[in-house]
């Protein structure tokens, strides 16, 4: 599952930043917030979760796991659009 959280931040900056005029980098480092809000609201609305201890300690290891991809993808990203900008 953590494999699963780190492939889906290195693609996201990637699918996004690169054909839109948004910045890969920004959106790499944004990414866990979005993760972490995400995961915010699934421990408080869903009912197994907000009995569990232990799953507001998913919040930050989702988060973190996210962006140990999103900010090398972002970086990726990053390149790759300097390069299609340079070709033209």
């Amino acid at each position: 599952m953590n494999w699963a959280i780190i492939a889906v931040g290195f693609l996201v900056p990637i699918a996004v930043g690169v054909p839109t005029r948004l910045q890969p980098l920004l959106v790499g480092f944004a990414w866990p917030i979005i993760v972490a809000i995400g995961a915010l609201l699934y421990v408080q609305f869903h009912p197994a979760a907000a009995n569990d201890p232990n799953a507001a300690l998913a919040i930050p290891f989702a988060a973190l796991f996210s962006l140990a991809g999103g900010v090398p993808g972002g970086v990726l990203g990053w390149i790759i659009k300097l390069r299609r900008a340079s070709r033209t």
